[in-house]
């Protein structure tokens, strides 16, 4: 049995208060759980941090937001130990929470 996909919600889109709920719906379904990091993955992501930003690296960052799971390409242009932030290409700012994986 073959699966229609996107074709057979085209008739419920005719209806305005059906079509807020099935958008509804749909952006719920596309939600992602935040992964788990262990500790050894966390100790290997802030040493990975450090060195791309004193080495000034060109770096690929994985990241998780609004229920997302997103990626980045540029350089950490800072590192604020205090708040655990860290600036990329001066324009995002991600809690070290957010992080997932760093690839150079």
């Amino acid at each position: 049995m073959k699966d229609r996909g996107i074709i057979k919600w085209q008739p419920f889109n005719s209806l305005i208060p059906s079509q807020i709920l099935i958008n509804s719906i749909l952006k719920d379904k596309r939600k992602v759980k935040k992964p788990v990091l262990s500790l050894d993955q966390l100790y290997q992501l802030n040493n990975l941090v450090i060195e791309c930003f004193y080495n000034n690296l060109e770096v690929n960052i994985k990241y998780y937001k609004n229920n997302q799971i997103n990626f980045i390409k540029g350089q950490i242009t800072k590192i604020d130990r205090n708040n655990q932030f860290i600036y990329v290409n001066d324009n995002l700012k991600l809690h070290f929470s957010q992080l997932l994986q760093i690839y150079t």
